[in-house]
């Protein structure tokens, strides 16, 4: 069907094909860098610590406090994600995007994204909106 909306002379279509394929084949990639160091500068004080995992829990990078045990946390998170989706699934629902946890006056933020997970700690009078807006200012497409 396209190669016969390419032969025609339409220059309409030429460009509608070669937006499509540019749109099919673009991808997306996290800058993991910069969500860290934007993360960081923006959060201030109010931010304890930054991981980013792979999906199996594998740490990736991280800006945090010596005295937690980093590789733990991935793999707990990341196991708590695996165990997110199932309890979705048999509910009926999307995989979550997020998971929050509150304790004291702190939350556990994590987010599943391109293939990557960010763990958060902080104090809990962030606004997660930020967050979020963060995040999304650092995916690049192509």
């Amino acid at each position: 069907m396209f190669e016969k909306l390419y032969r025609n002379n339409n220059f309409h279509h030429k460009l509608y094909i070669n937006r499509l394929i540019n749109y099919i084949t673009m991808t997306a990639t996290l800058e993991v860098d910069l969500v860290l160091d934007t993360l960081v500068k923006e959060l201030g004080s109010g931010l304890y610590f930054i991981l980013i995992t792979s999906e199996n829990g594998a740490v990736i990078k991280s800006y945090i406090n010596q005295e937690f045990n980093k590789t733990s946390i991935g793999l707990n998170v990341s196991q708590l994600y695996e165990l997110a989706e199932e309890i979705t699934s048999d509910i009926g629902v999307h995989s979550p995007d997020f998971t929050v946890i509150h304790s004291d006056n702190f939350y556990v933020l994590s987010l599943k994204i391109l293939n990557k997970i960010i763990i958060l700690l902080m104090e809990d009078q962030i606004d997660f909106s930020s967050i979020f807006d963060i995040i999304n200012k650092c995916i690049i497409t192509n």
